[in-house]
């Protein structure tokens, strides 16, 4: 079953970029401009095809490294301790197939992504999704691996 994921960016060069390194993994790669504010455009990078998780895994962590590390160092106002945003989230897939993307504040975020990787962080909250659309009875130790 095809599937479309979607990486929000504020630089179209490093959507460019980002189109480039995934065109081929995927079946098709658009990029949707949007004019937020009179001086702010975004770009959003669409992607459709079949993603297995290696595939997954590598645009995730391309994508960590250019929207959290490139990116991050082109806005105004940051420093050496990261990035300064206003609103930030993870893109997190449910056992319907829908995203949701999960707020979490820029200074909680910096902090998650000092000791966690973006793919790290995912693996986590969609651990959290599972397990919140199916709840579980018992003591943790008692569960089965997954």
């Amino acid at each position: 079953m095809a599937e479309q994921l979607e990486y929000v960016f504020f630089d179209e060069a490093l959507a460019q970029r980002f189109s480039a390194f995934c065109k081929p993994m995927v079946t098709e790669v658009s990029l949707v401009t949007e004019q937020l504010h009179p001086e702010e455009t975004s770009y959003c990078v669409q992607l459709h095809g079949e993603f297995d998780e290696a595939c997954s895994e590598q645009i995730e962590e391309f994508y960590g490294e250019l929207f959290f590390g490139e990116q991050a160092a082109q806005i105004e106002g940051n420093g050496t301790e990261g990035a300064l945003a206003d609103a930030c989230g993870v893109q997190v897939q449910l056992q319907s197939g829908e995203f949701t993307t999960v707020a979490i504040e820029p200074e909680i975020m910096n902090k998650i992504l000092s000791v966690l990787t973006v793919d790290e962080l995912q693996r986590f909250l969609s651990q959290v999704a599972e397990d919140i659309e199916n709840p579980k009875a018992g003591p943790i130790c008692c569960r089965a691996p997954r």
